[in-house]
């Protein structure tokens, strides 16, 4: 059974991973209190000692916000942590997977669907920050694979983290009356977090590169919101729910999406927003 180190293992996505792949791989689960990953000798000492095969490095600072009022600590975890858990991979001999982010394309004034090789003007911290820890590890690990990843979404679950995705801000909304504004000139992709999971095994295995990851989409925010409804069978309701901002990004569409073409070579394949959208819905039955 492959060992496989995952850091940041109380987040969204690695606390789900876990519990997928609990029987499939050793995993090891590092959260912050098993390992400073701003230290960099004992990042080291650790991943030697341990000697995965694979490090799904997931660790991160991805609130924008944060990012952006503490640049400094923004750097320290997002560029030098990544650093450490690289040079720990090298020293070990284990295959690098580091998780990065689509933001990398927001600031990029050309319209997408992006892919890999164009040029990214990243233009918030967070984004500055993840494209300057890909150009880093990739001097220092021989085979590193990086998946720029979109929004994750799914609804909460037992004994792992929920973050704050499209569709279960829009249930809250729901349950409580409230409207929720939803900006008509945004555009990105939104991944159901168990489409990413349920391909990890794959993806573990892809030559190095940088991959973009996760559900192609051609929709709005807004219109994702009204599929999010309509799938719950409140459709009838969008009016009443929703309320589509139309002057937010007015001027310059705010443009994330991906082309995810690359994994589709590789044979690797992800349903498109809408359709993760319903099949989220499906299971957990709402």
């Amino acid at each position: 059974m492959d060992t496989i180190v995952i850091t940041g293992a109380e987040g969204f996505f690695a606390s789900r991973f876990v519990q997928y792949y609990r029987d499939k791989y050793n995993i090891i689960a590092l959260n912050h209190r098993d390992l400073d990953i701003c230290d960099q000798e004992k990042t080291i000492e650790k991943i030697i000692d341990i000697s995965p095969k694979y490090l799904i490095h997931s660790a991160a600072i991805s609130d924008t916000g944060k990012c952006e009022n503490d640049p400094e600590l923004s750097y320290a975890v997002n560029v030098n942590g990544t650093i450490n858990i690289t040079k720990g991979c090298a020293a070990a001999g284990a295959k690098l997977i580091y998780l990065s982010s689509d933001q990398i394309y927001n600031g990029n004034v050309e319209a997408g669907p992006y892919k890999e090789d164009c040029v990214v003007l990243p233009n918030t911290v967070y984004g500055r920050h993840k494209l300057e820890a890909e150009n880093a590890l990739c001097g220092i690990a021989d085979d590193p694979v990086i998946l720029r990843l979109t929004w994750l979404f799914s609804l909460p679950e037992r004994n792992v983290k929920i973050n704050s995705n499209i569709i279960w801000n829009l249930v809250k909304a729901t349950l409580k009356g409230e409207k929720m504004t939803l900006p008509a000139n945004e555009y990105r992709g939104i991944t159901y977090v168990y489409d990413l999971i349920s391909n990890f095994h794959k993806l573990l295995n892809l030559p190095k590169g940088i991959y973009n990851t996760g559900s192609e989409n051609n929709l709005s925010t807004y219109e994702v919101g009204k599929v999010i409804l309509e799938n719950m069978g409140l459709g009838h309701r969008v009016e009443e729910l929703l309320i589509k901002d139309t002057e937010r990004y007015k001027e310059n569409n705010r443009d994330l999406r991906i082309c995810n073409k690359k994994l589709r070579d590789q044979k690797i394949c992800f349903t498109d927003t809408e359709e993760a959208v319903s099949r989220c819905i499906g299971d957990f039955i709402l």
